[in-house]
């Protein structure tokens, strides 16, 4: 196996253990004994353990970031900003239970992040893409072509309603992971946002389209 996979591998088995405790502590050891290799042979994919940290971060990020452009660019729904709104925090459930392990790592970034950050200027890592920060502003955009399309009162701050949604999945995704994963995630995303836009909605705007429609 060349290198570019074993560490994919690596990093896939790093979010594995991360979806399973529920935290970032990653034990070298582990990782190797879940690849199948030994433990110093971690280290001739990584130099140290925080670029291992680094890597499993740009992995996340870049793994969620092709799910968001995925849901954008495939749309046919900017027509109405708030169904594409509703699709996407849907499909990032269906993504947070894919890969929960991914998802954690993002909600965790900082301090995943900061041991990263403890490497030289000469460690040839670059910077992360935040995904969380990106699927924010695109919930944003999405709610400010809803107060353009006069789908929502015109005095919604579209910030808010982006950030209150984004809670919404990034809290419902725990709580599902946490409980042993019992409910429909989905179907509990569709309920919790389609409760927040009832709040924001004008009389103006049809937004009520089936669960059916999304999927």
């Amino acid at each position: 196996m060349n290198s570019v996979h074993r560490r994919l591998e690596i990093v896939n088995a790093a979010f594995d253990c991360i979806a399973a405790t529920g935290h970032l502590s990653t034990s070298t050891t582990e990782l190797a004994y879940k690849v199948g290799i030994s433990q110093p042979a971690i280290f001739r994919h990584f130099r140290s353990k925080q670029q291992l940290h680094q890597a499993i971060l740009d992995e996340a990020n870049q793994r969620v970031i092709e799910e968001l452009k995925r849901n954008i660019s495939n749309s046919e729904s900017w027509n109405s900003p708030l169904v594409l709104l509703r699709q996407i925090i849907i499909q990032m459930g269906e993504s947070f239970k894919r890969e929960p392990g991914v998802w954690l790592t993002l909600i965790c970034q900082r301090s995943i992040a900061a041991e990263a950050e403890m490497l030289d200027e000469q460690s040839g890592i670059s910077g992360n893409k935040d995904a969380i920060e990106q699927l924010s502003y695109a919930l944003e955009r999405l709610g400010n072509a809803a107060i353009d399309n006069k789908q929502v009162q015109q005095d919604t701050r579209a910030a808010d309603l982006s950030k209150t949604c984004l809670a919404v999945l990034i809290g419902m995704g725990q709580l599902w992971l946490n409980g042993g994963c019992e409910f429909d995630l989905s179907e509990r995303l569709d309920f919790a946002v389609r409760g927040i836009i009832a709040g924001y909605k004008s009389t103006e705007g049809e937004i009520d389209v089936p669960m059916s429609a999304i999927a």
